[in-house]
């Protein structure tokens, strides 16, 4: 993992968020996960807010705002896909909340719509299905489908392991969402 510089990404061409989770942690002990200082900004109707962003291996995302005037803070991502974000946050799983269903459909969904083109794997996130050969010889499928970022990330997490097994990414022949 590497820590984002917040001022060089906002000079940066705009990238998409996606608000995953509520995250019952402090400010005081986000700042000393991270190690450093946040970046400060003001959020028009709320107040300051302490950012730290983050880039894994795999290439995904993450941020964390935490507003003063609240207790914990959010977690944002890349990509609208909770499971990625909690196996790479494994350290807070429990004391992430996920957002009820349905609260950022329509927003996830035009925020997918204007960030198309310069990030076509959106479009794709339910597209691909990581598979284990058994010691029997059996394929079974691991999960659901996923993004393609995420299936690498797991493969990788899963090939990591003592137990060594073959695991392999197919893209599936019909995307579903």
């Amino acid at each position: 993992m590497k820590l984002l510089e917040i001022k060089s990404e906002i000079e940066k061409p705009p990238r998409p968020w996606f608000q995953l989770f509520r995250l019952s942690v402090d400010r005081g002990a986000a700042k000393e996960w991270f190690g450093c200082e946040p970046f400060v900004e003001f959020v028009d109707g709320l107040g300051n807010a302490d950012i730290w962003a983050m880039e894994f291996e795999c290439g995904l995302r993450v941020g964390c705002e935490f507003l003063h005037l609240e207790t914990g803070g959010t977690i944002r991502a890349s990509e609208p896909n909770a499971s990625h974000v909690q196996r790479h946050l494994r350290h807070w799983q429990a004391k992430m909340e996920p957002y009820p269903v349905g609260t950022f459909t329509d927003l996830d969904k035009a925020t997918i719509q204007h960030f198309a083109d310069r990030h076509p794997e959106l479009l794709e996130r339910h597209s691909y299905q990581l598979w284990r050969m058994g010691d029997d010889g059996n394929e079974m499928a691991i999960g659901e489908r996923t993004s393609f970022l995420d299936a690498r990330c797991w493969q990788h997490d899963l090939e990591s392991r003592k137990h060594k097994q073959i695991y392999w990414i197919s893209k599936c022949a019909i995307s579903e969402g």
